[in-house]
């Protein structure tokens, strides 16, 4: 009985002390390997193995995934940053960049042109404090914009790099702008086109469910509704039945599109709603005069528009943004009360 005792607790040892020396080894290796990579390769590895758990152990948290797009996004901006930092500082870079937020400064003063004079019905000239005001509250939209404008470009080089990358390896290049201790070059490659997709999907998403993509317009939105609704009326005209289980998967997909864009519909026109109703409260606030050379109603306020007319703003709570807007000629002492 002693023996057979003494057998186990050996070989219970023996197994103890191999595994250990086994998780020791796997312990150094892992060390090693998170040693030889870059910062941004660390975020790209967490994100990749958070997803792979959340794929294995259908994990639903919102918390998770904020955690892991959040690696991802660190990783994809180490890496942009000191790219774009070289950029600038080279005169043809600086000049690019210039160049790239000129446009979207004038179409985004173009676009903040157009709320106000939605709203008052007059040029935004008349208005430049306004104008400079309806800019502001556009930009989060152009913000998201632009970010998503910058995410695919990145795709693209990276799609362009990857596809050299794989024509030039059998020719034994095995990597290009690289320093000479990188390593997992093709890996890494295909990490950051898959993670640079999944944060600009991420961000689409985002910005639809928060309405800050406003400019993409409601009637787009119902069209693409309409599209799939036609295409769901097809499919059930069809003459051939479709399988059970695949017929419920497309239902759902469908459905569950539908309720997107249905929901990033009204969260749009939500808030242009409200950038109308904030516009109109500083115009009538801030730009607006309550005292002027031309005549105007008790309780209503004016702004000149030249020598002749003023843009009479009138309180109309019924009204959708509060305000009524209309073009009067200038009454005043000068040119004529009558």
């Amino acid at each position: 009985m002693m023996e057979t005792t003494n057998e186990i607790r050996g070989t219970y040892r023996k197994v103890k002390k191999q595994g250990n020396r086994l998780l020791l080894k796997r312990r150094i290796g892992f060390l090693r390997f998170w040693g030889s990579i870059t910062f941004a390769q660390r975020c790209y590895f967490l994100a990749t193995a958070m997803l792979l758990l959340q794929l294995f152990f259908d994990v639903k948290s919102g918390l998770f995934e904020t955690v892991m797009f959040g690696f991802a996004l660190s990783g994809i901006v180490s890496e942009t940053w000191p790219r774009f930092m070289a950029l600038w500082n080279s005169l043809p870079g600086k000049a690019v960049i210039l160049f790239v937020y000129a446009v979207i400064a004038n179409f985004a003063l173009a676009s903040a042109s157009g709320l106000v004079n939605s709203i008052t019905g007059v040029s935004a000239g008349a208005l430049p404090y306004s104008h400079n005001f309806a800019l502001i509250l556009m930009v989060p939209s152009w913000f998201f914009v632009t970010t998503l404008m910058a995410l695919v470009g990145g795709m693209l080089v990276i799609f362009i790099y990857l596809f050299f990358l794989l024509l030039l390896k059998p020719f034994g290049v095995q990597k290009l702008w690289h320093k000479p201790g990188y390593r997992y070059v093709l890996s890494t490659a295909v990490a950051r086109f898959v993670w640079t997709l999944g944060v600009a999907l991420q961000l689409s998403l985002l910005a639809g469910q928060v309405g800050l993509l406003s400019e993409f317009s409601a009637e787009s939105t119902s069209q693409l509704i309409t599209i799939e609704n036609e295409t769901e009326t097809s499919i059930e005209d069809s003459e051939v039945p479709p399988i059970d289980k695949q017929a419920e998967d497309t239902s759902e997909l469908e459905d569950d599109l539908t309720a997107l864009l249905t929901d990033a519909k009204e969260k749009s026109i939500r808030y242009k709603k409200a950038q109308r109703q904030a516009l109109a409260s500083f115009i009538y606030e801030f730009e607006a005069d309550s005292r002027s050379r031309c005549a105007h109603p008790e309780g209503t306020r004016v702004i000149e528009l030249n020598d002749y007319e003023i843009l009479q703003i009138t309180q109309t709570p019924e009204d959708e943004i509060g305000y009524t807007y209309t073009v009067e000629p200038c009454r005043s002492a000068a040119i004529g009360l009558d």
